[in-house]
């Protein structure tokens, strides 16, 4: 019996990063799901299981990245889930567990994914 695919969820405003994102970890075998927004993220989060891990750009032009993660932090059927925040900047959270800094490049971020999914091949 194999294992399910991993599902990665990305939150990133800038739709060009975000195809992008989705693309390189679609050829890494993962299934991603995208959102621009922390809302929309929120929302696919009430329906869907957690992901196996949150790509989570905070600067967003509403910040509600913030509360995304304020929310997967308090809340006991996410708070396991590791969130990597794109930044060009030190983040502090308490559910983030690493900064992806701007800019980096698709062997940076495959090595992070791998750091948190190990279903990798």
């Amino acid at each position: 019996m194999s294992r399910p695919i991993p599902t990665l969820l990305i939150v990133e405003d800038d739709s060009d990063l975000r195809d992008a994102l989705v693309e390189i970890l679609t050829a890494e075998g993962l299934t991603t799901v995208a959102t621009a927004t922390g809302d929309e993220a929120l929302a696919w989060l009430a329906t869907h299981p957690p992901p196996a891990l949150v790509i989570l750009d905070l600067w967003t032009p509403r910040q509600d990245g913030w509360r995304l993660l304020d929310t997967l932090h308090l809340r006991p059927t996410l708070a396991d889930v590791p969130v990597v925040a794109i930044s060009s900047g030190e983040e502090k959270h308490p559910a983030i567990r690493e900064v992806l800094q701007k800019p980096f490049d698709r062997d940076v971020l495959i090595a992070c994914v791998r750091r948190f999914v190990h279903a990798l091949h």
